[in-house]
């Protein structure tokens, strides 16, 4: 009988410990205004690269765009930009995030994505205060050649 006690005691220890636990790990994944504009951000960085560069959607991606990029680019030379991107590098064949760094001004999202005729593409999105995609740029990433060290 004493050990059953004893079995229900060291039971309701665990139990605590581990509700305790769970308590302090739910208030540490508390959403932090910097959680919550990065959720915001990647969501519509995915949805803008799905949109612009895999299904060319060029004018939902257009209208993604902030309104002062939209008053830079005209939706034309947009549609243009599209049109090069495909030429020159094909097809996008896959992709992943990188890093979000916040800036006073503005955030920036880096995607590394792989196209049919450049392996690996650098992908910056910016975003101003107010979480509004305002620019975008494609770097193709050159491969670096190894120096044969006998000659």
């Amino acid at each position: 009988k004493g050990r059953a006690k004893n079995m229900n005691m060291k039971k309701k220890i665990a139990g605590i410990v581990l509700a305790g636990a769970l308590a302090i790990g739910g208030s540490a994944m508390a959403a932090t205004p910097e959680a919550t504009a990065f959720g915001a951000e990647q969501q519509v960085s995915d949805q803008w690269i799905d949109t612009m560069l895999v299904k060319s959607q060029v004018d939902d991606a257009y209208g993604m765009m902030s309104e002062e990029s939209r008053k830079n680019i005209q939706k034309d030379k947009f549609q243009e930009l599209r049109a090069k991107i495909a030429a020159d590098m094909g097809a996008v064949k896959g992709g992943r995030l990188v890093s979000w760094t916040r800036f006073d001004q503005n955030d920036q999202m880096i995607y590394f994505l792989s196209f049919e005729k450049q392996p690996v593409v650098r992908c910056l999105l910016v975003f101003d205060k107010q979480g509004k995609l305002a620019n975008f740029e494609l770097n193709p990433m050159k491969a670096v050649e190894k120096k044969d060290a006998g000659k």
